[in-house]
């Protein structure tokens, strides 16, 4: 029988070197979209408990889960399940750094009801060992190196990664705009201007925007598939795209984006104004700083009153004083770890 889209079977049951002895508790695959309810509850609990902003949506998971990069799923991504409820899952996904490193990243959740019993242990074990299998299966230069990430909240998680012998590597900050008043906006650089973009430059601004990052710290996925869920994120909106050109070339942009279930959850109005990039030829110009100010602007419009982005804290163009400098202040942190991956 064919299997409609997001449809799978239980066909590897996964395997995992310890299982922590709790009555009912068992692992499967995820099957694909039928378990996207009960897979946003669990992420909004975890989440909720984490002091994590983002609120997980059924149609921003599918459009993430249609479109997994470098990922089989009926491996990749494991549910943990005590009786037949949801309490725990897991992914993997690796992608290069332009510094010569192959990031392999183990990515999980458990909801906070069942935390500190070994269940997110065993996940971890197990997202080791089929990352090692992958990388060892691979061809490839780069020093390989095992990450993974986690809300500075999430003590559990932060004491098991070091348990597992990962080094705190990196912080990031969510940081908040308050309010929409008093904007600054500067004047663009000479000869760039921002207009509007149709969806037939949107390749070209996704390419433009994976150049723009190539030099950052971390791994950045320039796949198609990741342009596709980039795209089809119910969040995606063509109107809050600010882009600067210089003739017809693309000199930066801010991808904004609303997302009204996290604003009715949390109770307010508030907007996204990332990611912010500017490629090599028109950095230390002003130019993010003349977009961000155009952003703010932008949702405003939208009808927003405060915005939000993220950041990384040791970026090294000055993007975190450039956030401070236009009214944003840190809301809460998370971190990056790493580890050796010995292939």
């Amino acid at each position: 029988m064919a299997q409609g889209p997001g449809t799978m079977t239980d066909t590897a049951i996964p395997t995992l070197p310890v299982t922590p002895p709790i009555p009912g508790l068992h692992f499967r695959p995820y099957r694909g979209e039928e378990d996207l309810p009960v897979l946003v509850e669990l992420l909004r609990a975890a989440d909720e408990a984490n002091g994590e902003e983002m609120v997980a949506s059924i149609d921003r998971l599918r459009a993430h889960y249609r479109n997994m990069t470098r990922v089989d799923p009926t491996q990749d991504v494991i549910l943990g399940f005590v009786d037949d409820r949801l309490v725990a899952h897991s992914l993997i996904e690796w992608a290069d750094t332009a510094y010569g490193e192959r990031h392999f990243n183990s990515l999980g959740s458990v909801h906070p009801d069942w935390r500190r019993r070994g269940i997110g242990a065993a996940m971890m074990a197990r997202n080791e060992t089929r990352l090692l299998e992958i990388a060892s299966a691979q061809d490839f230069d780069e020093t390989a190196v095992l990450t993974t990430w986690m809300q500075d909240l999430d003590i559990g998680a932060r004491a098991l990664a070091g348990e597992r012998g990962y080094h705190h590597a990196r912080v990031y900050h969510h940081m908040v705009r308050p309010t929409l008043d008093d904007i600054f906006i500067p004047p663009l650089p000479e000869g760039l201007e921002v207009r509007p973009i149709g969806r037939e430059l949107l390749p070209a601004y996704w390419n433009a925007m994976c150049e723009a990052f190539r030099d950052h710290f971390g791994a950045w996925d320039d796949s198609e598939s990741a342009f596709r869920s980039w795209t089809d994120s119910p969040l995606f909106e063509l109107d809050l795209q600010i882009v600067a050109f210089d003739g017809d070339e693309i000199a930066g942009g801010i991808h904004a984006a609303v997302d009204p279930t996290e604003n009715r959850e949390h109770g307010y109005l508030r907007g996204w104004s990332e990611p912010i990039f500017t490629l090599r030829p028109w950095r230390r110009r002003g130019l993010a700083a003349a977009l961000l100010g155009r952003t703010l602007t932008a949702l405003r419009d939208w009808d927003m009153t405060s915005a939000q982005l993220h950041v990384d804290a040791d970026n090294s163009h000055q993007a975190f004083t450039l956030y401070e400098r236009h009214g944003f202040a840190v809301a809460s942190s998370s971190s990056e770890w790493h580890k050796p991956l010995g292939v």
